[in-house]
């Protein structure tokens, strides 16, 4: 869709540039499409930074495995760097869904202070038993969230990748599923059929401010 967007608006752009000296109501004409061409490239630009929870996961996911076996090498340095990018993510993750980022905070506080802890005294066995705690944490979360079927393990085995580390099992589909669509949404359409972003973000590399910058 946003390849068809990106088409439409260069077209448009080339034939304006391609149009002959105009009369004065066709450069009312011209400036009028201009300006349907800008709201269209706004437009583009708000889908592309868009995130939902389901979106968000797998960029948290990553950072918490990585921070995962760099603890099990003794790598205590990327550990710390990985551990404070996943921080920051959970305090933007309000800015993706207000109630579900709230909760996601409130329930990984004390996992993360013993994960924080492990950490700065290099102690491989806290370390452990805080992974532990904070899948078993996650795992909690989902199942409040309405998202029970979706639980992460350690075990890289068990999982598709360090972005989807979810375990597979025989189920049916649930239901009343909200797909990672912010709380009360229920959908993101509006007009005919066109997709309404409710507040733009971008991914992020850690920094010290919380703005968002950009994901390596």
């Amino acid at each position: 869709m946003m390849k068809q967007m990106k088409a439409a608006a260069l077209s448009s752009a080339i034939a304006i540039l391609s149009m002959p000296a105009l009369a004065s109501s066709d450069e009312v004409k011209l400036e009028a499409l201009e300006h349907q061409i800008e709201a269209l490239q706004a437009r583009i630009a708000a889908l592309e930074a868009y995130q939902t929870f389901t979106s968000f996961m797998p960029n948290f996911s990553e950072r918490f495995h990585v921070m995962h076996r760099a603890g099990e090498s003794g790598d205590w340095a990327v550990a710390a760097h990985e551990f404070a990018e996943l921080k920051r993510l959970t305090r933007l993750s309000t800015t993706i869904d207000s109630e579900k980022g709230q909760l996601m905070q409130g329930m990984l506080g004390p996992s993360f202070g013993a994960l924080e802890s492990a950490i700065e005294h290099n102690d491989h066995e806290k370390f452990e038993t805080a992974l532990t705690q904070t899948i078993d944490t996650c795992n909690a979360c989902h199942t409040a969230t309405g998202s029970d079927f979706i639980q992460v393990t350690l075990d890289a085995r068990e999982a598709l990748s360090i972005r989807h580390p979810h375990k597979f099992l025989e189920r049916k589909v649930p239901g009343g599923h909200s797909h990672g669509m912010p709380s009360g949404m229920g959908g993101m359409m509006s007009g005919a059929g066109a997709m309404m972003p409710a507040k733009p973000t971008r991914e992020e590399h850690h920094d010290d401010t919380d703005k968002p910058v950009h994901d390596d």
